[in-house]
């Protein structure tokens, strides 16, 4: 799991940050809805590869807690289990440092940029 904070983003909904990784990533990877519980999203590299995101909005900021998973649930029915992980978990990985960099770079996930009376407060 990782997680990579991007400031205090309130005005940041989990369906703006997936539409923000679709246009990213189109023609490269999919970007899914998930229905799981503790995912907003999945960037689905294949069956085989994804990275389950979700935008996480608290007192403390707003960050994005993501993970390499095996984004097909018949594939993981299948062939889920301490196996497969141990396979396509390099997999799972560079695709998880590749969100991670997205995330820190992107444009749209930066903090609003303060106002001169704030720089001159601070």
């Amino acid at each position: 799991m990782a997680i990579v904070s991007i400031g205090n983003r309130p005005d940041l909904t989990p369906e703006q940050a997936q539409e923000v990784f679709a246009q990213h990533f189109a023609g490269k990877y999919e970007v899914v809805r998930s229905n799981a519980v503790r995912r907003n999203f999945i960037v689905k590299k294949s069956g085989w590869s994804g990275v389950g995101v979700r935008l996480k909005q608290d007192k403390t900021g707003t960050t994005f807690v993501f993970t390499g998973l095996m984004p097909n649930m018949v594939l993981q029915v299948l062939f889920g289990g301490v196996a497969s992980y141990l396979f396509l978990r390099s997999s799972w990985k560079e695709l998880e440092a590749e969100v991670s960099e997205f995330i820190q770079s992107a444009p749209e996930f930066q903090p609003p940029a303060a106002t001169e009376t704030e720089q001159l407060a601070a």
